[in-house]
């Protein structure tokens, strides 16, 4: 890129002198200290590097919040490719996520709409006596089986040589009896060591992690990436399945990382983390860059709608009408405007006798105002959250990217989760009755994926009083198993529909092996134990299932949301 892109690498006169400065205090100076490290040499991060930069001035975002940052950031035409930032963008993104962190005390978790039954972690007194009579080991060694050897390899080794009691569920000579041994072993365990690696679909274990981490286990998830040359069963994975995977995966490790609880990407590491939190009493949720966890802070929290908003009031300003963002620019009464409409107060004159008073101001030195003229001696945090609050008040539920709101007409009544793809049963059988009887309803089917769309939906599902999740047998559905199965650990009211996947079945002109067939059947069969054992009801009839939520939904009052 060129303009006043390349002008951040320089120094400050250099790039005051080439019409942008980007330097209006001690903050942007300080914070260009770190955005310098990783600029890719165009005055800009890139996306696998932005989460590096965050943490190295103590924030840790998720993988989607990072995500939905640079989303927002090219939402009202960031001059930046759609996986970077630039640095004023960079300054706004960083104040914002101080702004949260400071007000912790005030972040509430927000409890979705369909919660009806609150789980609470066991007290250290209720453990030790549900352990008086069954046998206690300290690490349960879930996740990937054949052909993995990760067990025997890298995790029995390590156990055994630290000391630390482990159950193995994989077995070369299964018996029937020894389901019980494992349930006892998984009820009692201290850890959940998972790792769902890239040589299996993973299918149940990750719908089991979902179902775990909302239950508040302590759970260690080891998760890597589908490659384009990995296979099952001898057979490479197709692309169409490929995505699916990867898909389910991002899937888990928002819902994982959105309970402050890190995901590892090598098994070494993971291992070394479980040692610490059995050694040192840690919850895995205390693990940070030290221990050489990837730690995450309130991961449930929309970010970005900040640097939105102040994109849109630059944009509105803009009466030049230019052609590109890299040439547009503000006079001083314009950008004295901005600020305004951001702020609901005026800009102070001394921030614009940095420049001739001739001089235009692009939205670099929009972001880097805004973000020192709140800070001033003595009340730099009460300043700065002053400002993003107010901000906040302004534009909340504008954009795709907006805060979450807790206005009671925002919430639905059900939330139509579940098969995509080839299934029309949402257009065929639910929406008809569902507006036949009087039921709102939110209908997440798109036509295509975009990551961008995983904390979106998480917001729109936990506005609504009941979730239906539908599993045809025309479809693979593992984001939505994995999605059910966490809802189902975490309490909510959630309906299934789940069909069975038949030997020959076609998905999207793609004949599923046998392998695969096997695969998905297990991972439904164990959706469908998990949801018995909640009490969860399960139906293979979608126009059953519609009839049965109708009903429900017709007998319990409306502002309970249970």
């Amino acid at each position: 890129m060129g303009g006043i892109l390349s002008n951040l690498t320089g120094s400050p006169e250099t790039s005051e002198s080439q019409g942008c400065n980007i330097f209006w205090g001690h903050v942007t100076r300080e914070l260009y200290e770190v955005f310098r490290k990783y600029d890719d040499g165009n005055g800009r991060i890139p996306l696998c590097q932005l989460r590096k930069a965050f943490n190295e001035v103590h924030l840790y975002p998720s993988k989607s919040q990072i995500f939905e940052m640079v989303q927002c950031a090219v939402e009202y035409g960031s001059p930046c490719e759609p996986d970077h930032v630039t640095f004023g963008e960079f300054c706004i993104l960083v104040t914002e996520l101080k702004n949260h962190y400071h007000n912790c005390h005030n972040i509430i978790t927000p409890k979705p709409k369909s919660l009806y039954r609150e789980k609470k972690t066991e007290t250290d007194s209720i453990k030790w006596k549900k352990r008086e009579n069954t046998t206690h080991f300290q690490v349960f060694l879930g996740g990937s089986c054949n052909p993995t050897t990760w067990r025997q390899e890298l995790a029995i080794p390590f156990l055994k040589s630290h000391g630390i009691t482990f159950y193995n569920p994989q077995v070369q000579n299964w018996r029937p009896e020894l389901l019980e041994l494992e349930a006892q072993a998984k009820e009692n365990a201290d850890i959940m060591f998972f790792v769902i690696d890239k040589e299996t679909r993973g299918i149940s274990s990750m719908i089991e992690v979902g179902y775990l981490v909302a239950s508040m286990k302590q759970v260690i998830l080891v998760l890597t990436e589908i490659e384009d040359n990995d296979t099952e069963c001898k057979r490479v994975f197709t692309e169409q399945e490929k995505s699916d995977l990867c898909r389910g995966r991002k899937i888990l490790e928002d819902l994982v990382e959105r309970n402050s609880v890190p995901v590892f990407t090598d098994i070494d590491t993971a291992l070394k983390c479980t040692e610490i939190v059995l050694n040192q009493g840690l919850r895995v949720q205390d693990l940070d860059l030290q221990h050489g966890a990837q730690p995450v802070i309130h991961g449930h929290i929309p970010v970005g709608e900040t640097l939105l908003q102040m994109r849109e009031a630059f944009n509105s300003m803009d009466s030049a009408s230019f052609t590109t963002v890299d040439d547009q620019q503000l006079t001083p009464q314009e950008l004295k405007l901005a600020y305004k409409s951001c702020t609901g107060k005026d800009l102070d004159s001394k921030w614009l006798k940095k420049k001739d008073k001739h001089s235009k101001y692009y939205f670099e030195e929009f972001c880097c105002i805004m973000v020192e003229s709140q800070v001033q001696p003595g009340t730099v945090q009460k300043k700065i959250t002053s400002f993003i609050s107010t901000i906040f008040g302004k534009f909340s539920g504008h954009s795709s990217c907006s805060m979450p709101c807790h206005s009671e007409k925002d919430f639905r009544d059900v939330y139509l989760g579940g098969s995509c793809g080839d299934s029309n049963w949402r257009d065929k059988i639910a929406i008809p009755i569902l507006r036949k009887n009087g039921i709102s309803y939110v209908n997440p089917f798109i036509s295509g994926y975009n990551q961008k769309l995983i904390p979106i939906q998480v917001q729109a599902r936990e506005k609504c009083r009941l979730l239906l999740y539908v599993i045809t047998d025309r479809t693979r559905s593992l984001s939505s198993m994995i999605e059910a199965g966490y809802y189902v650990g975490l309490g909510c009211k959630v309906i299934l529909c789940i069909q069975q996947m038949k030997e020959g079945a076609m998905i999207g002109g793609e004949k599923i092996s046998e392998c695969g067939v096997k695969d998905y059947a297990r991972g439904r069969a164990y959706l469908a134990d998990l949801a018995n054992r909640e009490g969860v009801h399960i139906f293979e009839d979608i126009l059953e299932t519609v009839m049965y939520c109708v009903s429900y939904l017709q007998e319990i009052p409306v502002d309970t949301g249970y």
